[in-house]
């Protein structure tokens, strides 16, 4: 399991951003940004809108109400939050972790680092180092998942989500959910099965030509010529 799900991304901890946090913007900004992030982490399995108590916030901190509200504003103005309904927020912020973030580090020193602390290397599995185009294969499964079972959600969920995502195309994974919404089915074992079923279905009529031999999905049959 790598950490952009169920932890704090650390590469941010030797991105060289904490270091430039704390030149431009003084040695309290670090510890409430990296707050930020972990609440950012702890409500939503990808970089998403995030509510948050100011007061939570500030005890978290160790700094006053005033201060706090000072740092995020700053932070927003500085690029590595974007901030909405701060005027009506009341007691709570409403903020989402920029995405890409202004990281110091090149990617190529990072990759280094990274192997040197024994953390993954790979750049598709740091939260917040690449913009997105649009929603990805991982955040479309996850809301169809929500949509179809609930926001209940386990370690071994997201293992088997992740799992579905890396073994069959994303219109299949619409069906699937698509059907077991309809035959009001909760369970991802259901859905599992479905999938096995389109993925012979797949098989089967590229190698139409050449049916015989083939084991045949539940439904269907193949008619002979001799």
């Amino acid at each position: 399991m790598d950490e952009r799900y169920l932890r704090f991304p650390r590469w941010l901890e030797i991105s060289g951003l904490p270091g430039l946090l704390n030149e431009e913007m003084g040695p309290e900004v670090w510890p409430l940004f990296k707050r930020l992030v972990e609440e950012d982490v702890a409500q939503n399995l990808f970089p998403d809108w995030v509510d948050l108590k100011a007061q939570d916030l500030s005890e978290a901190c160790g700094l006053s109400p005033q201060k706090v509200e000072e740092i995020f504003l700053g932070l927003g103005e500085a690029g590595l939050l974007r901030i909405r309904n701060l005027a009506d927020a009341g007691h709570y912020y409403q903020y989402r972790i920029a995405h890409p973030l202004p990281i110091p580090c090149e990617r190529e020193k990072l990759v280094e680092r990274l192997r040197e602390a024994n953390l993954p290397d790979r750049p598709e599995l740091w939260r917040y180092w690449e913009e997105k185009e649009g929603e990805t294969k991982y955040e479309r499964v996850l809301r169809l998942y929500e949509r179809t079972c609930g926001l209940k959600m386990s370690g071994k969920t997201v293992e088997d989500l992740v799992e579905l995502v890396e073994n069959h195309p994303i219109e299949h994974l619409e069906e699937a959910f698509e059907a077991a919404r309809a035959e009001e089915v909760e369970a991802l074992g259901w859905i599992r099965k479905y999938l096995k079923r389109l993925k012979k279905h797949d098989r089967i009529q590229k190698d139409w030509g050449r049916p015989r031999g083939l084991e045949l999905p539940e439904g269907y049959s193949v008619s002979s010529d001799d």
